[in-house]
């Protein structure tokens, strides 16, 4: 559903008083000796947290900006923001649309709070900081620019458009019906003595079936239908697969279902056409006498072969019909060279076009479009962008995320063409019993919707939108699958299909449909407030040995993305690119527990000396890819195409230590191969936005990239998918509703609660956490529905843990109580005093409760011992007054008897990490971490992995590309670069540097880039000397933790030592550079 912003208070007061900590805290930190001195400038404007805002929606956006000084220990003391409608005025002593005055505020940013702005509205804006009390500004900064997009739905003035055979909701399936002379019996029975056409299940070999959709019986002197519904089917032979294919399945009165479902009846594979030698029967009781004069065959529905036709269909065949099973048939019909039905599905995917003149050149011109599935849109032949898999996977009966792109210098004086290729993507997944899918199911047939507002040099405004008015054609895309993959055939190509020249006379009219969602609710179109996915990089393919008749290369590592061809063979080859992690036996290794299987792109040649193809609607993750029906005298190359949300860096790591930079390389390629428009588990098998890594594994995607925008998009998606219950399902966008705990687990709905806390406490946002309140109370009700007691026995237990005697409600509640302890803080946060006690009072509830089940007072050990109930305990508190020290020495110990292999799930593993690490154990950790032995993260990297596993031995029987185990990755950064910030610090006002010196390591380097600028830490030692240097961002200060051996450390000027302890100094220090010099007392 739709969120607005809560009545009655501006986000600007908002951040203010979210700030209020941020400027305690930093005047605290400069003192006497260290004041500030110098100016400090804004750097890297930002609107929405967009470097590029183009076409948003919100009429407030934030407006945000770095720091930089020209001397330590300087803070912003205010700022004043103008925004004006042009350069001009913006320059002017009055610019038009708001000036803030100056704003007391150590906050680098704020809200616009100006006139209001409609939509297509273009806001130049500027920024003048302040430092000290004095008048010491830096000036104005560099000019900033957004964009509105189409802010109100009627401002579209345009309609959902498609080809008119993609109105696939709309149809019915056609059948091949018999006639019959008019029979009264219980029994009618087919006898296959020839099949139809075959599908190349295994390619290049092809596969023949008798596949059917539907079996009908009908009476036509009575319009009588359905007189097979529910008969009990015998077949001679059945290829069953459950619920999919099942001889019932074609008496379930369902014609259409084989779109979806592909439910029916599958006979054997066979090598040949002719089954004359042992005849396929099938039999149907229709359970009681029936009358009748036709039998309709219905086809499947959701594959054609490569030429666009129906497979499965019998060739030759009778039917008769007996009064019992044992009694005598009477032949009634005998068919001969079967015809050929309208195949259901259209050959080709849509291509779309508008032709229109301009009298005179063009000062201005944007396209606001959104396609579904996926688009690809061009002007004049040239992409309008290089944002790519557009739009972002929504809930698309509830909102379609629509793009605005600049295409002014796309456009020319005279004829142009605006051309729209479109693809199935997630929004009309069909099932193939021969290619993989996830899941399956149509939520919407490919349509467009699209406007394009051109504003001529002499003012005149000229609006193009999309109607039944353009023309459409069946493209050379014949298939796409978001799964399966894509097959294209060049031969279908039309040149110039997209440009002004090209001839489309034979074109028809493309239609008008209704947009997604419903009549009475259509779904809302959303301007996309995220970085799009991009192609990040591109990588060579070097050919490896393969089976024979395969070409096998190998792209150096895995990756999500396209694989691309380039071939030179005769017109008409047909080639499979099967993409895979790993290889066996020569051959690419697929298997429906790693990447999927099978699934395979295909390209057939259209004739060109040299043509080049990659996939355009979907993708995959893969790392090899075999190519197989090449010709032997052929040449072929390939490279892959790295994609990915194109967000932007935050933070890298680095030691001296080659196995923890290999795990640091493993984590971060995994977060990088599932950042698409959601954060998925892996980029192959699944492709959905499995809810607990968001928030488990938070620190180390925010450590990596900046994730502000892309997590407020996520969080709007979880609030799109919560039900009238309140419950938050574990995948958004649900796709599909996956049974009891795979759908209802508190450690993945509960991201709902935590991923705004993190966003508050990481990014200063409060916001998210004011919309999304009410909704978040509402799961949190949800959830106390399924507590007893104080306990949660509910859900996925610790996912992937090997230990099978965890308990199960321990990992539920743990679920249940980060919930409402969160609840509580953000209550608090919020000024809601009488329910932030309320959650306080329930989770210490789960805490004491689970401490009584399940704490053992003889042993000391919680949950029967295992690494990862104690972890969740200890990080919980879940154990009797004074009896901590006694469970963490068990857990640590039980660590340590392991070979320092933690044994455990996804769940408790970041728990696992913050107890050791909190415990001063990150001796621990390290040894964890540096373990090579399987399973752990080392071994994983000494095997070859690129990206993290799946699993703790990161094989290739899972996925070699999720990164839900990932959570040691933000102890690189926080302990062993050792920045972070500390436990009353918002938005890294106040940053804590705190580097865990531990084993061999004599070196590590990081850096994150906080709200108010890049933090960097760069440690070194040689024996017990150690030097410690550390940059603070404008506007901050820092806590820094020096390891000394009981004496101060040798400190810049300015640095202020706050006390010593026996193994380090800590000092406070403002903005700039410090570099420490210390004796170690050895490793911590």
């Amino acid at each position: 559903m739709s969120r607005t912003r809560p009545p009655g208070r501006h986000r600007t007061a908002a951040l203010l008083a979210g700030a209020t900590a941020f400027v305690t805290l930093l005047a605290g930190a400069v003192t006497a000796d260290a004041a500030t001195t110098g100016t400090i400038a804004p750097a890297g404007l930002r609107t929405q947290h967009l470097a590029e805002a183009l076409g948003i929606d919100d009429t407030t956006p934030d407006l945000s900006w770095g720091t930089t000084a020209d001397a330590p220990n300087t803070r912003q003391a205010a700022y004043r923001v103008q925004a004006a409608t042009s350069l001009q005025r913006l320059r002017s002593a009055r610019p038009d649309l708001w000036d803030s005055g100056r704003v007391e505020s150590s906050v680098p940013g704020t809200t616009y709070a100006g006139k209001e702005l409609g939509s297509r509205t273009k806001v130049y804006w500027r920024v003048m900081l302040w430092s000290g009390e004095g008048d010491r500004h830096s000036g104005w900064s560099r000019t900033a620019v957004f964009e509105t997009g189409l802010t109100r739905q009627s401002d579209w003035d345009a309609q959902w458009i498609t080809h008119p055979d993609w109105r696939l909701s709309e149809r019915q399936a056609e059948p091949v019906v018999v006639h019959l002379p008019r029979t009264t019996a219980r029994h009618v029975r087919l006898d296959v003595t020839r099949l139809g056409l075959p599908l190349a299940e295994s390619f290049p070999e092809r596969t023949w079936r008798l596949q059917l959709g539907e079996i009908d019986v009908r009476d036509s002197a009575t319009g009588t239908t359905g007189l097979a519904r529910g008969a009990a089917v015998t077949a001679s032979e059945s290829n069953t697969v459950r619920k999919t294919w099942e001889p019932a399945l074609a008496v379930d009165g369902l014609p259409n279902s084989a779109l979806q479902t592909a439910a029916g009846y599958s006979g054997a594979a066979h090598t040949g056409p002719d089954v004359s030698d042992a005849p396929i029967t099938l039999t149907l009781d229709l359970k009681s006498t029936k009358t009748f004069d036709e039998v309709a065959l219905y086809p499947r529905a959701d594959v054609l072969t490569d030429d666009g036709r129906i497979p499965g269909l019998p060739a030759d065949y009778t039917v008769s019909a007996a009064d019992s099973a044992e009694g005598p048939a009477t032949h009634l019909a005998q068919v001969t060279g079967q015809r050929q039905p309208t195949p259901y599905l259209p050959a080709g995917l849509p291509l779309l076009t508008d032709d229109f003149t301009l009298p005179e050149r063009v000062r201005d011109a944007r396209l606001h479009i959104a396609g579904l599935g996926v688009y690809d849109a061009t002007v004049n032949g040239e992409p309008v962008g290089d944002a790519v898999l557009e739009p972002a996977n929504t809930d698309y009966a509830e909102r379609v995320q629509y793009a605005t792109y600049d295409v002014t210098d796309h456009l020319r004086t005279g004829a142009n063409t605006l051309g729209v290729a479109l693809g199935n993507g997630m929004s009309n997944v069909v099932s193939t019993a021969d290619r993989y899918r996830k899941l399956y199911g149509n939520l919407s047939d490919p349509k467009l919707i699209a406007r394009l507002d051109v504003t001529l040099a002499d003012g005149r405004v000229r609006t193009i939108t999309s109607g039944d008015d353009w023309r459409t054609t069946l493209g050379p895309t014949t298939a796409s699958h978001w799964y399966g993959g894509e097959d294209y055939d060049a031969r279908r190509e039309i040149p110039r299909w997209d440009q002004p020249s090209g001839d489309r006379s034979g074109w028809r009219h493309a239609v008008a449909v209704t947009g997604p969602g419903t009549g009475e609710r259509p779904a809302r179109l959303s301007a996309r407030e995220t970085e799009p996915i991009r192609v990040v990089e591109t990588l060579k393919g070097k050919e490896v040995d393969g089976a024979e008749h395969s070409r096998v290369f190998d792209l150096g590592r895995n990756i999500a993305g396209w694989p691309e061809i380039t071939v030179r063979a005769p017109k008409g080859t047909a080639i499979r690119a099967y993409p895979a992690e790993s290889l066996k036996d020569g051959h690419a290794f697929q298997s429906v527990s790693n990447v999927g299987a099978p699934l395979w792109d295909s390209y057939t040649t259209g004739g060109r000396p040299t043509e080049t193809w990659h996939p355009r609607f979907g993708y995959h993750g893969f790392r090899y890819l075999e190519l197989r029906g090449v010709p032997e005298n052929a040449t072929v190359s390939v490279r892959g195409h790295v994609l990915r949300a194109d967000n932007a860096p935050a933070g890298d790591f680095t030691s001296s230590d080659p196995l923890i930079n290999g795990i640091h390389s493993l984590i971060r390629r995994s977060v990088e191969g599932n950042m698409m428009s959601v954060l998925t588990d892996c980029p192959s098998r699944e492709k959905l936005g499995w809810l607990e890594q968001n928030q488990l594994v938070f620190p180390a995607l925010a450590g990596n990239y900046d994730m502000r925008a892309h997590l407020r998009k996520i969080v709007r998606d979880m609030a799109d998918a919560q039900t009238a219950e309140g419950l938050v399902p574990s995948t958004v966008p649900e796709y599909t509703s996956l049974p009891g705990a795979y759908r209802n687990d508190a450690n993945w709905g509960g991201a709902f609660v935590l991923v705004p806390w993190q966003l508050y406490t990481t990014y200063g946002d409060r916001e998210t956490l004011e919309t999304y309140y009410p909704d978040m109370r509402r799961y949190a009700a949800f959830l106390e529905t399924q507590v007893a007691d104080g306990i949660l026995d509910y859900g996925l237990g610790d996912w992937f843990t090997p230990d099978r005697t965890f308990p199960r409600a321990v990992a539920g509640t743990y679920g249940y109580w980060r919930v409402v302890d969160t609840l509580g803080r953000i209550a608090s946060l919020l000024g809601d005093t009488a329910a932030a006690g309320e959650y306080r009072a329930k989770a210490a509830a789960s805490v004491e409760a689970l401490t009584a089940r399940y704490y053992d007072a003889a042993t000391g050990t919680f949950g029967g011992g295992g690494h990862g109930a104690e972890a969740l305990a200890l990080d919980m508190g879940a154990h009797p007054e004074g009896e901590r020290d006694r469970l963490l020495a068990h857990f640590t110990g039980a660590v340590e008897d392991a070979g320092n292999h933690l044994v455990l799930g996804e769940i408790s593993l970041p728990a696992a990490f913050r107890v050791l690490s909190g415990a001063g154990r990150d001796d621990i950790v390290h040894a964890v971490a540096t373990q090579t032995t399987s399973p752990s993260y080392g071994y994983q990297v000494l095997a070859g992995n690129t990206t993290l596993g799946e699993s703790w031995d990161g094989g290739p029987g899972q996925s070699q590309n999720h990164f839900m185990l990932g959570a040691i990755d933000s102890w690189f950064t926080t302990r062993v670069a050792g920045i972070s910030q500390t436990e009353d610090s918002v938005g890294y006002a106040k940053l804590l540097v705190d580097p865990a010196v531990e084993g061999d390591m004599t070196s590590a380097a990081g850096s994150y880039r906080t709200p108010y600028g890049v933090a960097r830490t760069d440690w070194r030692r040689s024996g017990d000397r150690f030097r410690l240097t550390v940059d603070v961002p404008a506007g901050s200060s820092a806590e820094v933790r020096v390891p000394a051996s009981g004496k101060p450390a040798r400190a810049p000027k300015g640095a202020r030592l706050l006390r010593l302890s026996g193994q380090e100094a800590v000092y406070e220090v403002g903005s700039g550079r410090w570099t420490f010099r210390s004796v170690m007392a050895g490793g911590r």
